[in-house]
This record gives C-alpha cells, sequence and structure tokens, in this order.
C-alpha cells in the first residue's frame, strides 16, 4: 500500500512538472513582439506578434517588414512574397508603403508594413521581404526596384485535437500500459524472453 501512495504522489509530481514547464514553453514562444534586432542592419522582417516557434496549419500568420529612418531613406515600400515548403511561391503581394509606425531603434524612427496569409502545408515555409525604392534594382521576382531583401522562416506543424490534454492522455496512458504488461511477465528467463 505504502509503494502505490509513492506511485500517485509521483505520477502528481510529474503532472505539475509537465503543466508548469508547458506554461513556461507558452509564453518562450510567444512574446509580445518580434525581435528587431536585425534593424542594426537597417532593415529586419518578423513575425508579428511571435518571433519564432512552429505555427499550426490553417492558420493566419503575420509579418512585419521594418526599416528605420534614417538612414536608410531609401526603401519607400516593401513587397511579401511568401513561399511554400515545396518551393513554389504562395503569392506575392504588391508594394506596400512603409509608413512610420511610432517605434524607435536606437533613437531613429522606424517605419513599417504588414502582411497576413493563412498557411495550407506542413513544412518549412519562408517569406521574403522585399524593400523598394528608387534608387533600386529590378529583380526578377520583384515588380519594383529592390534596395534590400531580407527573409524569415518557420515549421507548420498539425494541430492536435483537443491539445495538451490528449497527449497527457496518451502520455499515461501508454505508461499503463507498460505497468500492466510489466506485471504480467513470466518469472522464469526462457518466458520471458517469449514475451518481450
Amino acid at each position: 500500500m505504502i509503494k502505490l501512495k509513492h506511485k500517485i504522489s509521483l505520477a502528481v509530481a510529474l503532472l505539475s512538472f509537465i503543466l508548469c514547464s508547458g506554461l513556461v514553453g507558452a509564453e518562450e514562444l510567444y512574446p509580445t513582439q518580434g525581435s528587431l534586432s536585425a534593424l542594426d542592419s537597417g532593415y529586419a522582417i518578423t513575425r508579428w506578434p511571435w518571433s519564432g516557434g512552429e505555427v499550426l496549419i490553417f492558420k493566419d500568420v503575420t509579418v512585419r517588414a521594418c526599416t528605420i529612418d534614417p538612414p536608410y531613406p531609401e526603401a519607400t515600400h516593401v513587397e511579401f512574397r511568401w513561399i511554400r515548403p515545396n518551393g513554389s511561391i504562395l503569392i506575392l503581394t504588391p508594394c506596400k508603403e512603409l509608413t512610420p509606425s511610432g517605434d524607435t531603434w536606437k533613437g531613429d524612427d522606424v517605419y513599417d508594413a504588414y502582411d497576413t496569409q493563412t498557411l495550407d502545408a506542413f513544412g518549412d515555409w519562408g517569406v521574403q521581404a522585399l524593400f523598394s525604392g528608387p534608387d533600386g534594382k529590378y529583380l526578377p521576382i520583384s515588380s519594383c526596384p529592390t534596395v534590400a531583401i531580407k527573409a524569415i522562416s518557420w515549421h507548420v506543424v498539425p494541430e492536435v485535437p483537443l491539445g495538451t490534454i490528449t497527449i497527457l492522455l496518451c502520455m499515461f496512458g501508454a505508461v499503463a500500459i507498460f505497468a500492466i504488461k510489466k506485471k504480467r511477465v513470466p518469472s522464469s528467463p526462457i518466458k520471458r524472453l517469449l514475451c518481450i
């Protein structure tokens, strides 16, 4: 009877640990805003409001393209090129104007534009932000003169029905099956080999 109490206590402790670590992980995967550290180069693209991690299929994903002024006033517009896992282009958006965001980066004003798409395939997705302005060059992939290109990517995964609860139930079910099978193993070494 004492062993059973220890097993139940251990199971409750493990469950608490898993749930707490899941909550911490959720905060790390979904911070309030994406990283703009690439703005040190003058241009950045981030997932908004997330900065990284995996994405669930058939969910809308928003990306934010940013630039700073000065010293990069030549970029006035941006095109977003969404690339599927198989390499084909989902969509190339028309040029969007970069507008003041109200944010600053190291004392410089940040200009940005957003684009949202629904991702409909599993695998590694990518988005390129093609920053354009009058001093840029025309590229085969752009309809505007491009001055800089930044990219971002992530992995699209299937959504688990009922989420974490389903995963936890499956995990504990597997442990229970293992414990029941372990009790049924015959005592003789030859019979044990035959059961494995």
